[in-house]
C-alpha cells in the first residue's frame, strides 16, 4: 500500500478516537458575587415595568401584549422598550417555570431589537434560591422534576429534588436569577420590588446589588437579601406615614441620583397603580395573577409621563392617587 494512502487511512481512524478522548465542553462557572451586573442605563424613550407574577404565566403574557411588547405568538415586538418585571415570578402559582423561561427568551429577543428586559429579584426568588418552600405550590414544585433524576424521598413532596438542582448555583434557574441585581435605575427612575430605605449600607447601585447578593453565595456575611429593611423586603413608602415617608424617600432619590421609585411588593386590593409622595413613589403590584385577582395593568414611562396601561384604557398618573387598600403579603 503506498504512503499516500496510508495517510488519509490513519487520519480516519485517529480523528474519532481523539474526539472521543477529548474532554466535554465544561459547564460554565456559576455567577460569582464579585460579578459586575448593570444597574444604570439613560436615553431609554420608553420603559414599561410590570409587578408580582407569583406563578401566571398566561397573566404575564397578557399584560405584556397589553403594553404592545409581545406578539400573539409571544414573541417579542416592543422594539426598542425597556421591560422592567419588579420580582416575585414564583410561589403561589402552578407555571412559575413557564414564566422564567418567557423572560429569558424575551431577554435575548429585546437585546437583538435594541430593547432590554430587566428581571428584578424580589423577595419570592430569594426564598426559593434559599430553600424556603412555604409558599410553593405541589404543581410548581412538581414542574422541576426533570431538573434532578434523583428521585424524590418516599413521603416528600414530588419534585423536591428537581427545584432544590434548578435554584441552586448550577442550576438552570439559579445561575440566571444570580445574575440579576436587585435595583436598576433607568433614565431618572429607580425600580426595585419592595423600596429602598435610608438605612441601606450603601452609596451606590452596584453596592446596593451587591449587599443583596451577598445572601445568595455561599461565604458570605449576612446581606441585603434577607434583611427585612432589604429593598426585597421594605415596605415604608407603601405603608409607612406620608410625611415622614416622603423625607426618606427624597433623600435616597437623591444618594442614588433619580427623582421616583418605582416598587412592587404590596398588594393594591383595587387593582390600580398608585402613587404616593407627592408621586415620587410608584406601586405597581396590582394582583396580576389569578391567585390576587387577575388585575392587569403595566405602568408606562415615556418622555417624563407616567401612565398606568389597563385593559379598559390609559390613565395619566398625575398627583398621587387617594389611598387604596393595600394587601400585605410576606
Amino acid at each position: 500500500m503506498s504512503s499516500t494512502l496510508v495517510r488519509p487511512l490513519l487520519v480516519s481512524m485517529l480523528v474519532p478516537l481523539l474526539l472521543a478522548a477529548a474532554p466535554p465542553p465544561a459547564t460554565p462557572a456559576p455567577p460569582q458575587l464579585e460579578d459586575t451586573l448593570p444597574d444604570t442605563f439613560s436615553g431609554v424613550a420608553r420603559v414599561v415595568a410590570v409587578g408580582d407574577v407569583h406563578g401566571d404565566v398566561e397573566a404575564l403574557k397578557e399584560v405584556l401584549r397589553l403594553a404592545g411588547l409581545i406578539n400573539e405568538k409571544g414573541r417579542w415586538s416592543g422594539g426598542k422598550t425597556h421591560l422592567v418585571q419588579t420580582g416575585d415570578i414564583p410561589d403561589r402559582g402552578d407555571h412559575t417555570r413557564e414564566a422564567f423561561e418567557l423572560l429569558m427568551r424575551l431577554e435575548k429577543e429585546a437585546r437583538a431589537a435594541g430593547g432590554r428586559v430587566h428581571a428584578l429579584l424580589g423577595n419570592h426568588e430569594v426564598l426559593n434560591m434559599l430553600g424556603d418552600l412555604r409558599y410553593a405550590t405541589p404543581g410548581e414544585l412538581a414542574s422541576f422534576a426533570d431538573q434532578d433524576p434523583t428521585p424524590d424521598a418516599p413521603g416528600t413532596q414530588p419534585g423536591l429534588n428537581g427545584h432544590r438542582a434548578a435554584y441552586g448555583l448550577q442550576g438552570r434557574y439559579g445561575r440566571w436569577l444570580r445574575a440579576h441585581p436587585a435595583v436598576v435605575r433607568i433614565n431618572d427612575t429607580l425600580f426595585v420590588h419592595g423600596g429602598v430605605a435610608p438605612e441601606v449600607p450603601a452609596k451606590t447601585l452596584a453596592e446596593l446589588n451587591r449587599w443583596v447578593r451577598q445572601d445568595l453565595f455561599p461565604g458570605n456575611p449576612p446581606g441585603g437579601a434577607t434583611d427585612p429593611q432589604g429593598p426585597l423586603w421594605f415596605r415604608g413608602y407603601a405603608l409607612g406615614e406620608e410625611e415622614s415617608a416622603t423625607l426618606a424617600l427624597e433623600a435616597v432619590l437623591r444618594r442614588f441620583g433619580a427623582k421616583r421609585m418605582v416598587m412592587g411588593h404590596t398588594t393594591d386590593r383595587d387593582g390600580k397603580i398608585r402613587t404616593r409622595c407627592g408621586g415620587k413613589a410608584v406601586f405597581i403590584d396590582t394582583g396580576l395573577s389569578t391567585g390576587y385577582g387577575h388585575h392587569l395593568a403595566a405602568l408606562e414611562i415615556r418622555g417624563g409621563k407616567l401612565t398606568a396601561l389597563y385593559k379598559d384604557g390609559r390613565v395619566e398618573l398625575g398627583a398621587p392617587s387617594p389611598a387604596a387598600s393595600d394587601q400585605v403579603s410576606p
